[in-house]
């Protein structure tokens, strides 16, 4: 079957079983809060660990993948535009009891637009690099090797979008070569702007 809310296309497999197995059992009330916490967090509030810990408390894995599910489905509720009336029958179909169903309608009608305009905002900020730290040190470097820090915003985990950090080891010829190549890039964006400016 295809679904308005997943773009015309099939849901997931991990979507349906997280819904008749997760979010079907969850108390309707326990389920809009979850609902309305990770459709703020979306948004770029902040996510109150405490409450979900909470909310999710009857459920394995600390209502992780519950919290992953319900963020697939506002997010593409929201981006592919799907009314409330058409995700309430189509969540319905994958199972999920119909007053369940109007919590989740209600969450979305109430954060549509929110969701709606920071996807418009984060439209390439998924993965974001923020910054690049040169943190070699002698005796913890390997030999001819550079080893930077790098902070990624937004970075996609378990479904989930989080700050990260990362740290990797880079031959320093490879390091010229990339800072060559990224020299010349920039030189092609500036110019790009330039002409866009003009």
């Amino acid at each position: 079957m295809k679904f308005r809310f997943c773009g015309e296309g099939d849901c997931p497999d991990w979507v349906l079983a997280e819904i008749i197995s997760t979010l079907s059992n969850l108390p309707i009330e326990n389920l809009e809060q979850l609902s309305d916490l990770v459709a703020q967090r979306i948004c770029g509030q902040s996510f109150e660990e405490s409450k979900i810990k909470a909310l999710t408390s009857t459920l394995t894995n600390e209502g992780k993948t519950a919290v992953a599910c319900i963020h697939f489905m506002l997010i593409n509720a929201a981006r592919y535009s799907c009314t409330e009336s058409i995700f309430g029958e189509e969540i319905q179909q994958l199972g999920l009891p119909k007053d369940h169903a109007a919590a989740m309608c209600r969450v979305l009608q109430k954060h549509t637009a929110a969701i709606r305009q920071t996807l418009i905002d984060k439209a390439f900020k998924i993965n974001e690099l923020q910054s690049v730290r040169d943190i070699s040190s002698p005796g913890e470097t390997p030999p001819n090797c550079t080893t930077l820090e790098l902070k990624i915003s937004q970075e996609l985990v378990d479904g989930l979008p989080r700050d990260t950090t990362h740290i990797l080891n880079i031959d320093r010829t490879q390091m010229k070569a990339l800072l060559a190549e990224l020299k010349l890039a920039r030189g092609v964006m500036e110019k790009y702007q330039n002409n866009q400016d003009s």
